[in-house]
C-alpha cells in the first residue's frame, strides 16, 4: 500500500473516533514529513491508531499526542519517542483522561527525563489513579505539574513526594489535590539542600496527623524563610524526629519552633538547635518547646546564660519528663525561679513593694506604684505604655528594666524612674497657681494675660464674657498661641528645677541620676539634622541633662541661646540666706520668658541650615556665653536664609522623665476634690461643654487613647473614663454639644458607674510535673451588682423558727468567757487539789512542783470567715430534678388513676411558686448565717466565684472581710445567679490571701459547692479530672500552711469520690439531703469555731 493511501485509511479509521483528532493528525503529520522516513511515519501513526481505538474516549488521548508529537520527536531518539509512546499508551489502558495529561506535559518534561526516567514518572502517575474520578484528576494534575516539579526535584525526590501525596489521598484527595497544587511555589522556594528534609518531615506529619500535610505545605516556606540558611535542614530533621512521638501535635510545634527561632538573631539558631537536639533524646516535646520558648527567655537573659537555664531543666527532665516539659513550656515555677536568678531584668512585680516604700519616704503620703500600661487603659488622656509617669496620685513606671547587665544597676534604673515621679508630687509640679508669685523671677504673667484680653476683646479692657478656665494650667497655657511649643518649655524649665531638687535633696541618688542621664545623653538626635526652632529646644533639652558641652548652635544666634541658658540656670539656683529657691510658678515665667524668645526663631528645615557656621561649645567658649551681660536675646535674623518653616513638633522624649501632663492631672485633681475643700477656689461643675472645649486645645489629651470615632462619642467615653478615675459623678451630663447630640446618647449609657474589676495572678498546681505554673490564673474581683432586699426578708420569713433556733445556739457563744488556768507558779488563789498533791510528794520525798496557783483569763472571740459560694451554671439545677437524677421518690403515690391530676397539680404549683434550685438554698443559707453570724459579731465575707478558663476566673465580692452589714449586702444577695464554671484552684487562692491580710486569731475559709472543680483548659482535656482536683487540693494545702481552716461543703451526693482525695485529712462534708443546707450550714460553722 502506498504511503498516501496509508494516510488515508488511517484518517478513515481516526475519522470514527472525532473529528478533532484527525485535524491533529493532518497538522502533526505535515510537520513531521520533512524530518521523519516514510517507515518512521508509518510507525508514528500506528502508534496513534492503537491508542484511538483503545477505549471508548482514548482518541482524546491520540489527540494530544498527535498535537505534541513534532516537538517531542525532535527531542528524543527513536527508542526514547517509542518508550515515550508506550507509557502512555499503558496509562491510556486505564485512563484516557490521565493518558492525555501525561502526552499533553510531554514537551515540557522530555528535557529532564532520559529513557529510564520517562518510564519511572510515568508510573509515579500511574500509582495515584485508583479507579474513580478523583483518583483521575489528581493523577492528571501530577502530570500538569510534571514539568515544574521536574526542574526542582530529582526523580528520588519525587518519588517521595508522590508517595506523601498517595498516603494524603488515602484519607482525603482534597486535601491531597491542595499540597500538590502548593508543591511548586514550595519546592521552588525551598533551597535545594532543604528540599529532601521537607518531604522527610512531610512523610512524617502525614502518618502522625495526616490533615496537617495542606498547612506544612502552604505555610512551611514562609516558617522556614527567616531560619539561618545552614540551619533549616536540622530544624527540619528534628522536627521529622519529633512528629513520630507526638502525632496531632507534630505540626504546630514544628511552627511554634520555626516562629521561635524567627524572633532570635540567627547567629543563634546552631547553639539553639544543638541545645533542642540534646532535649530531644529524652523528650521530643521539651525539644520543640525549648525552641518556642527561647525568645521568651533570651529578652530576659544572655545567650551564654541560657545554656545555664538549658542545663538546669535538662537536670529535671531527666527526673521528671512532665516535669521537664512543662519548665521548656515557662509553666514551672522552679523555671522561673532559675530565669530570675540569671536575668538581670528587674520586674516591676519584684520591686514594685520597695518603691512604695521609697516613695513613700519621698512625699510622705501613700503613693501607689502600679505599671504604666495601667495609665494607658484607663483611658484619660496617657497612652505611652513604656515611659514613667503620675497622674497626682499613683506612680507608674515601666513594667521590667532591662537596660544594663546586673540587677543594681536595673534597679537603680527604676529608683531615677520613682524619684522623678515622686519628686513631682513632693516638690509641687501639679499645685501652680496662676495667681501667687515665684519666689526667684518676677510675676508677668497676669501682665501677659490682661494684654492678651484686650486684644481678644477689642479694647474693651477685658469685660467680655468668657469661660473662666477650669485649672491654673489650662489659665497659664491660654496665654500661648502655640500651646505645644509653650508645654515644651514648661516641661524642660520644671524639669531643670525637679532635678537640682532631688540632687539637692538626696545626695545617695545622684551618681545613679547622672549615669541615667548620661545615657539619655548618648540616645539624644543629632542637632545639626533638626529644624532650627527644635534644634534650639534639643540643645535646652541637652542643657537640662547636664550635658551643654554636647551643645551646637550657630554662631550669629549665640545670643538667644545665651539668654535661654541663663533662664534654666535660675531654676537651679538652692536656697540660701538671701534667696529662695525656685518654685513651680517660677518655671511658668521661665516657660514665658523662653517661649518668647524661641517663637523668633523660625522653624527652618535642616537643608537650607547647612550654609551657617555651627559652633561647638568648649569650656572656653560656655563661659563666655554665660558670663556676657543679659542683652534681651537680641540677634541679627538677617544671617538666616529665607525659606518655609516645617511644623514645629515636640522634641524626643527624655525616658527616664516620661510624660509630664499637667494640665490633665490639675484637672484630675480638681475632680477628686471633695464638697467644701477651696484649693481650687470656685469650684463650678464640670460640664460637657468645657470638656469639649479642653479636649480641642489641649495637647495633652491625646484623643487617639480614646475610641475612635466623632467627637461626640469621644467625649462621652472620655467623661465617663474621668469619671471612673475621679471617683466623682459629673454632672450636666444631658448638656447638648454644638450638634446638638445629647452627651448621654454620645458616650456610655446613665446609670451607676461599673467598678472594674480588679485582675489577680496566682499560679497553678501542675501534679504531673509537680510544680506549679507561674501566674497562671487570672482572677477578677469586683463587686456583684444589686437587687432588691426581697429575696433577704422573704427568707427569713420562710425560716423563722429555725433563724430564731440559730440565734439562740449562737448566743451561746457571744459571752466573754473566763478560763480557768491551773499549775501556775502565781495566780489568784491556791488550787487545793494542787496543794494536796504538792505535800503529797513532798512527803514521799519525790519530785514536786510549786504550780499550785490558778486564776481566770479572759479569753474573746476572734475569728474571721470567708464563705465562697459556688456560682457555676450547674446550680441552676432544680431540687426536683436532682431528686430524680438520683432515683429519689418524688411525692407521688403510684397510683395511675391519679397520675394526671397529680402531674398537674405540679405544675400548677410551679407557676406559682417555681421551683427552688441549689443556687437558692445557697443563698437562703448565707441569710440564715449572716444572721446568726451578727449575732455573735464575727467578723465574715461572703464571696461567689465562676468563670471560664484561666484568664477569666470571676471572683464577686458580696461582702468584704471589713466591710459592715448593710442593705446593699442584702441587695446583692438577690443577684447571686449560676454563671459558668468552676475553676477552685483560682478562687480558693484568692479567699486565701483576704484571709490572710485579716488580722484574726482563729481563720476559716468555707467552700460550698454542687460538684467536682470542671473548667475548660482545668486539665488536659474535657474529660480529664485529675488535675483539677490536684489543684484544688493544693489551693486548700495552700491555705492550711497559712493557718487557714479549710472546710468544703458538697450537695453532690457522688461528693465521696473526689473529696476525699481533694480534702484527705481537711475538713469535708457531703450533704445526704440538698434542702438541709440551710440549717446545716450554720450548724457546722458553730462546731468549726467552738
Amino acid at each position: 500500500m502506498s504511503f498516501d493511501a496509508f494516510v488515508a485509511e488511517a484518517e478513515r479509521k481516526l475519522s470514527s473516533h472525532s473529528a478533532s483528532v484527525v485535524e491533529e493528525f493532518r497538522l502533526a503529520l505535515s510537520e513531521l514529513r520533512p524530518h521523519l522516513s516514510e517507515h518512521d511515519l508509518r510507525s508514528w501513526t500506528e502508534e496513534g491508531l492503537l491508542l484511538a481505538g483503545h477505549s471508548l474516549r482514548s482518541w482524546e488521548a491520540a489527540a494530544e499526542y498527535f498535537r505534541v508529537s513534532p516537538q517531542v520527536v525532535r527531542t528524543l531518539s527513536p527508542p526514547a519517542f517509542r518508550r515515550w509512546v508506550h507509557a502512555g499508551r499503558d496509562l491510556a489502558e486505564h485512563s484516557s483522561v490521565v493518558a492525555a495529561a501525561y502526552f499533553r506535559a510531554g514537551p515540557a518534561v522530555v528535557a529532564y527525563l532520559d529513557e529510564q526516567r520517562m518510564t519511572e514518572w510515568a508510573m509515579l502517575g500511574r500509582h495515584l489513579y485508583r479507579g474513580h474520578w478523583k483518583s483521575i484528576s489528581l493523577a492528571s494534575m501530577f502530570f500538569a505539574a510534571g514539568p515544574k516539579l521536574l526542574r526542582l526535584l530529582t526523580m528520588e525526590e519525587l518519588a517521595r513526594l508522590t508517595a506523601l501525596v498517595e498516603a494524603v489521598a488515602e484519607r482525603s484527595y482534597e486535601l491531597a489535590s491542595d499540597c500538590l497544587d502548593a508543591a511548586p511555589h514550595l519546592f521552588g522556594t525551598l533551597a535545594r539542600e532543604d528540599r529532601t528534609s521537607f518531604l522527610a518531615l512531610g512523610t512524617a506529619v502525614a502518618d502522625a496527623s495526616w490533615a496537617d500535610v495542606r498547612q506544612l505545605f502552604q505555610r512551611g516556606a514562609t516558617l522556614l524563610e527567616p531560619v539561618a540558611e545552614g540551619e533549616r535542614a536540622r530544624l527540619l530533621a528534628l522536627s521529622s524526629q519529633v512528629a513520630g512521638h507526638l502525632g496531632r501535635q507534630a505540626f504546630s510545634l514544628f511552627a511554634e519552633a520555626a516562629e521561635g527561632l524567627a524572633h532570635v538573631a540567627p547567629e543563634a539558631h546552631g547553639d539553639l538547635l544543638s541545645l533542642a537536639e540534646e532535649l530531644a533524646v529524652g523528650s521530643p516535646a521539651a525539644a520543640m518547646e525549648f525552641l518556642k520558648s527561647a525568645p521568651s527567655v533570651l529578652r530576659r537573659v544572655r545567650l551564654e546564660d541560657l545554656h545555664r537555664w538549658h542545663a538546669a531543666g535538662h537536670r529535671i527532665l531527666r527526673g521528671s519528663r512532665a516535669g521537664g516539659e512543662a519548665y521548656f513550656r515557662l509553666e514551672s515555677g522552679k523555671g522561673e525561679e532559675v530565669l530570675q536568678a540569671l536575668s538581670s531584668r528587674l520586674e516591676l512585680s519584684q520591686v514594685g513593694g520597695v518603691l512604695r516604700l521609697y516613695c513613700k519616704a519621698l512625699t510622705g503620703t501613700n503613693v501607689s506604684i502600679q505599671p504604666v500600661s495601667a495609665l494607658a487603659e484607663k483611658g484619660i488622656g496617657w497612652v505611652s505604655e513604656q515611659r514613667p509617669s503620675t497622674e497626682g496620685t499613683t506612680v507608674y513606671l515601666p513594667e521590667y528594666a532591662d537596660e544594663h547587665v546586673e540587677k543594681v544597676q536595673n534597679f537603680a534604673v527604676y529608683k531615677v524612674y520613682a524619684t522623678h515621679q515622686a519628686a513631682h508630687l513632693e516638690f509641687g509640679s501639679f499645685w501652680f497657681r496662676f495667681a501667687r508669685k515665684g519666689r526667684v523671677l518676677p510675676r508677668r504673667r497676669h501682665l501677659v494675660e490682661r494684654e492678651r484680653r484686650r486684644l481678644l476683646t477689642g479694647g474693651d479692657g477685658g469685660r467680655a464674657r468668657r469661660r473662666r478656665a477650669l485649672t491654673d494650667m489650662e489659665r497659664f497655657f491660654d496665654l500661648f498661641d502655640d500651646r505645644r511649643l509653650a508645654l515644651d518649655l514648661f516641661t524642660i524649665a520644671e524639669d531643670v528645677r525637679i532635678d537640682a531638687a532631688v540632687r539637692r535633696e538626696y545626695g545617695g541618688i545622684r551618681q545613679s541620676w547622672a549615669r541615667t542621664q548620661q545615657t539619655e545623653l548618648e540616645r539624644r538626635p543629632e542637632v545639626r539634622s533638626l529644624p532650627l526652632r527644635l534644634a534650639l529646644l534639643e540643645n535646652l533639652v541637652r542643657a537640662s541633662l547636664d550635658g551643654l558641652r554636647t551643645i551646637v548652635w550657630p554662631q550669629g544666634l549665640s545670643d538667644v541661646l545665651a539668654e535661654s541658658l541663663r533662664l534654666l540656670r535660675t531654676m537651679q539656683q538652692p536656697a540660701t540666706a538671701g534667696r529662695s529657691a525656685a518654685t513651680v510658678e517660677d518655671a511658668a515665667e521661665c516657660a514665658l520668658l523662653l517661649y518668647q524668645l524661641v517663637s523668633r526663631i523660625p522653624n527652618l528645615p535642616p537643608e537650607l541650615l547647612e550654609g551657617l557656621d555651627w559652633e561647638e561649645l568648649t569650656e572656653d567658649a560656655l563661659e563666655v556665653l554665660l558670663s556676657t551681660p543679659a542683652g534681651g536675646g537680641e540677634m541679627d535674623m538677617s544671617a538666616l536664609p529665607s525659606g518655609e518653616e516645617q511644623a514645629y513638633e515636640s522634641p524626643q522624649p527624655v525616658d527616664f522623665r516620661g510624660d509630664f501632663k499637667p494640665e490633665l492631672v490639675q484637672l484630675l485633681m480638681r475632680l477628686r476634690l471633695k464638697e467644701g475643700q477651696e484649693t481650687f477656689g470656685d469650684l463650678s461643675p464640670l460640664t460637657a461643654e468645657q470638656l469639649r472645649e479642653l479636649m480641642e486645645k489641649s495637647v495633652e489629651i491625646t484623643i487617639t487613647a480614646q475610641a475612635e470615632g466623632d467627637l461626640a462619642s469621644t467625649i462621652g467615653l472620655f467623661l465617663s473614663n474621668l469619671e471612673k478615675e475621679a471617683g466623682t459623678p459629673i454632672p450636666d451630663q444631658q448638656l447638648q454639644l454644638d450638634d446638638g447630640t445629647p452627651l448621654a446618647e454620645a458616650g456610655e449609657e446613665e446609670g451607676e458607674l461599673q467598678q472594674e474589676a480588679k485582675a489577680y495572678y496566682y499560679d497553678e498546681w501542675d501534679f504531673r510535673a509537680a510544680d506549679y505554673k507561674p501566674g497562671w490564673c487570672c482572677v477578677r474581683e469586683q463587686v456583684l451588682g444589686e437587687g432588691s432586699t426581697d429575696f433577704f426578708e422573704q427568707a427569713l420569713r420562710d425560716h423563722a423558727p429555725l433563724v430564731a433556733e440559730t440565734r439562740r445556739q449562737f448566743e451561746l457563744l457571744r459571752p466573754e468567757l473566763f478560763r480557768k488556768i491551773k499549775r501556775l507558779y502565781d495566780g489568784e488563789e491556791f488550787d487545793l487539789d494542787l496543794v494536796t498533791e504538792y505535800l503529797i510528794e513532798k512527803r514521799a520525798g519525790h519530785p514536786y512542783t510549786d504550780k499550785v496557783y490558778w486564776r481566770r483569763n479572759k479569753v474573746e472571740r476572734d475569728v474571721a470567715v470567708a464563705f465562697l459560694l459556688d456560682m457555676s451554671a450547674s446550680t441552676d439545677e432544680e431540687i426536683e430534678k436532682r431528686k430524680q437524677k438520683y432515683h429519689e421518690e418524688p411525692d407521688f403515690d403510684h397510683d395511675p388513676r391519679r397520675y394526671f391530676q397529680w402531674l398537674a397539680q405540679r405544675r400548677a404549683d410551679h407557676v406559682v411558686t417555681p421551683p427552688k434550685r441549689i443556687i437558692d438554698l445557697e443563698k437562703e443559707s448565707t441569710v440564715l448565717l449572716i444572721k446568726a453570724l451578727e449575732t455573735i459579731g464575727d467578723t465574715y465575707g461572703i464571696y461567689g466565684f465562676s468563670g471560664y478558663g484561666r484568664e477569666n476566673v470571676e471572683f464577686y465580692v458580696i461582702k468584704d472581710l471589713e466591710e459592715p452589714f448593710s442593705d446593699r449586702v442584702m441587695r446583692r444577695i438577690d443577684k447571686v445567679a449560676p454563671i459558668r464554671s468552676t475553676r477552685m484552684g483560682p478562687a480558693i487562692r484568692h479567699a486565701t490571701a483576704k484571709l490572710d491580710d485579716y488580722d484574726a486569731k482563729v481563720k476559716i475559709l468555707f467552700l460550698v459547692s454542687d460538684g467536682r472543680p470542671q473548667d475548660h483548659g482545668y486539665g488536659r482535656d474535657r474529660t480529664e479530672k485529675e488535675y483539677a482536683i490536684h489543684d484544688t487540693r493544693q489551693a486548700l494545702v495552700e491555705a492550711r500552711r497559712k493557718g487557714i481552716t479549710p472546710f468544703c461543703l458538697t450537695v453532690d451526693k457522688e461528693g465521696h469520690d473526689y473529696l476525699g482525695q481533694m480534702c484527705e485529712d481537711m475538713g469535708y462534708e457531703v450533704l445526704a439531703h440538698i434542702e438541709a443546707l440551710p440549717s446545716r450550714l450554720p450548724t457546722l460553722y458553730r462546731r468549726l469555731t467552738e
